[in-house]
C-alpha cells in the first residue's frame, strides 16, 4: 500500500515555486518565491505516520489542487506566527501561537500567513496504512486512532483549540528537535502526544477559530482601506458602515484574521513603513513622520523607539553604517 503522504509530497513538487528535495532520512519541500521563502521538513516515523517541521517567511504557500482530494488526518500546532486555511466546506480557520487543530480536511489552493511568518508542527496520518503496518504497536499502547478521528472530527471535520499545559509541554519537546532531529525521540513524543489526545477531556472547540468567507473578505478589505494612505486616520466606524456591519463585528473579524486589534496592527504597519523610508531614502524625519500619519514628530519618535528600540535618527545611522560597511 502506497503512503498517501508520499503522494502529497510529489504533488507539491509540481507547484510553481515549490521544490521537493529527498534525503536519506527525511524529505524537504522548499518554497522560493519573490515574496518569501519557506521550508517543510518531513520525517517518516512509522509507515502511514509522517511528522513535519514548518518554517515560513512568506505571506503564502501554494498548495497542489490534487492534494485537496487526499485528506489525511492532520494534527497542526502553531509555535509562532499565524496561519490561515480555507477548508473544503468554505470556512476559514486560523491558528495562532499555542493553538492546535485536528482535522480531516485539507487546505484549498494555498496556506496563507497573515503576519508573513510562521513556525509550526504538522503530523500526517494515513490511517489505513498505519493500522495495517503498525496495528500491533497501536494495540500495545492502547491507541485507537479511529477513535481519535471520531472524537475530534466527528461534527465539523476540524477541531481547533488552545493547547493546555500538558499538550503544550509535549509539543515543545517535539519542537526541540526541529534543527537536530532524532527519529527515535520524535517517535516517543508523538506516541505520548497521541496518548494525551486520546485520554484527555475534550473541551468545546474554539468557536472564534472559524470564520466565513464573507467575514474574512471584510477584514482584508478593511485592512486595505486603513493602510492605503497612512497619512489619513479613517474612523473604524466609517469603515464598518461601508460594509454594513457593526463596529464591534468588524473589530472581531479583524482580530480573527490578523491576530491583533486594529489600532495595534495599524501602528505596526506605520512604523514598518517609517523604518523602510528611513533606510531607503534621505527624506527629513519630519516629512517621514507626516507620511505615516503623525503630525507630532515627538510622538512619532516615541512610538518608533518603542517599536524598534532606537530613535528614528539612530535607526537611520545604524542602517547607513550597515550598508556602508556590511
Amino acid at each position: 500500500m502506497r503512503d498517501r503522504i508520499d503522494r502529497i509530497l510529489e504533488n507539491s513538487d509540481s507547484v510553481s515555486g515549490v521544490a521537493l528535495k529527498k534525503g536519506p532520512d527525511s524529505s524537504e519541500l522548499l518554497l522560493h518565491q519573490a515574496n518569501g521563502k519557506g521550508r517543510m521538513t518531513f520525517h517518516t516515523l512509522f509507515p502511514g505516520l509522517t511528522f513535519a517541521f514548518v518554517f515560513v517567511n512568506a505571506p503564502v504557500w501554494p498548495e497542489s489542487e490534487a492534494n485537496a482530494e487526499l485528506k489525511p488526518l492532520l494534527v497542526n500546532y502553531c509555535i509562532s506566527g499565524r496561519s490561515e486555511l480555507l477548508l473544503d466546506d468554505g470556512s476559514y480557520i486560523y491558528l495562532k501561537e499555542n493553538d492546535f487543530c485536528v482535522s480531516g480536511q485539507t487546505a484549498q489552493k494555498e496556506y496563507i500567513f497573515p503576519t508573513g511568518q510562521y513556525q509550526g508542527i504538522k503530523i500526517y496520518f494515513d490511517l489505513p496504512l498505519l493500522l495495517t503496518s503498525c496495528g500491533g504497536l497501536m494495540k500495545t499502547f492502547s491507541m485507537d486512532l479511529a477513535h481519535l478521528e471520531r472524537n475530534y472530527c466527528g461534527n465539523r471535520k476540524t477541531y481547533i483549540n488552545k493547547a493546555d499545559n500538558e499538550l503544550k509541554a509535549i509539543f515543545q519537546k517535539l519542537w526541540q528537535f526541529s534543527e537536530k532531529p532524532s527519529v527515535f525521540h520524535l517517535q516517543i513524543y508523538t506516541l505520548e502526544l497521541l496518548h494525551q489526545l486520546l485520554n484527555m477531556e475534550i473541551r468545546p472547540p474554539k468557536a472564534c477559530g472559524f470564520y466565513t468567507e464573507t467575514q474574512v473578505e471584510i477584514a482584508k478589505k478593511a485592512a486595505q482601506i486603513l493602510s492605503g494612505d497612512l497619512r489619513r486616520h479613517i474612523p473604524i466606524r466609517k469603515v464598518a458602515e461601508r460594509f454594513s456591519v457593526s463596529e464591534t463585528s468588524l473589530k472581531n473579524y479583524f482580530r480573527g484574521v490578523y491576530g491583533q486589534n486594529i489600532s495595534t496592527w495599524l501602528r505596526k504597519i506605520r512604523m514598518e513603513e517609517a523604518a523602510r523610508l528611513l533606510s531607503a531614502t534621505k527624506r527629513p524625519i519630519a516629512e517621514i513622520s507626516g507620511q505615516v500619519g503623525y503630525s507630532n514628530q515627538g510622538k512619532f519618535a516615541a512610538v518608533f523607539k518603542k517599536q524598534f528600540g532606537l530613535s528614528p535618527l539612530e535607526y537611520r545611522r545604524v542602517k547607513h553604517l550597515k550598508s556602508t560597511f556590511p
